[in-house]
């Protein structure tokens, strides 16, 4: 059996929830950020915000009220992200007639990321957990509130050192803007 291979997304995608992240994972590779539903908050409106800046954002919601409202906020908030759209049919179960993106099949979800003019792009690996423990954000007894401070100060959402060595590689952030704050 021949294995495809998936397009890698320069823009973060941001969804609903988990099991929308499990189901463009089996179409495109991508990083990929959860509202948690209607849960947006102040703090994740900001940190899209700065996705949007650094990389760009895709907002994929499900074809529903609540992801209608949800891409509403983000448009009023986030006016320089992309969308990317599937129809009811297209996000509909079968089994319970549901709507979301995770019952999108791989070819919609690709379909809808194509007509959005989602960017295909691979970023540069510019920090490893070496660079957190030498700036002290990662081995010691107050790393934790070190992280917390500087996840604040780049309004990226609080983050264990490995979460933080994810976010900062893909969202690209310069070393100079880490170690100014530091």
């Amino acid at each position: 059996m021949k294995e495809t291979v998936k397009p890698k997304i320069k823009e973060v995608i941001v969804v609903e929830g988990k099991d929308d992240v499990s189901a463009l994972r089996k179409a495109v590779e991508a990083d990929i950020l959860i509202t948690t539903g209607l849960g947006l908050t102040v703090a994740k409106i900001e940190e899209i915000k700065k996705l949007a800046e650094r990389r760009g954002v895709i907002v994929f919601t499900d074809p529903d009220f609540p992801g209608g409202k949800i891409r509403h906020i983000l448009k009023e908030h986030v006016p320089n992200c992309k969308h990317a759209y599937i129809t009811k049919e297209e996000g509909r179960c079968p089994k319970t007639g549901k709507l979301g993106v995770e019952y999108a099949s791989p070819e919609a979800i690709l379909r809808a990321l194509r007509a959005a003019k989602a960017e295909q792009q691979q970023y540069e690996i510019l920090y490893d957990l070496n660079d957190l423990v030498q700036w002290g954000l990662a081995g010691l007894p107050d790393s934790a509130i070190r992280r917390a401070a500087l996840c604040d100060a780049l309004s990226i959402g609080h983050c264990n050192a490995k979460q933080l060595v994810k976010k900062l590689n893909s969202y690209q952030i310069p070393r100079e803007e880490v170690e100014a704050l530091l």
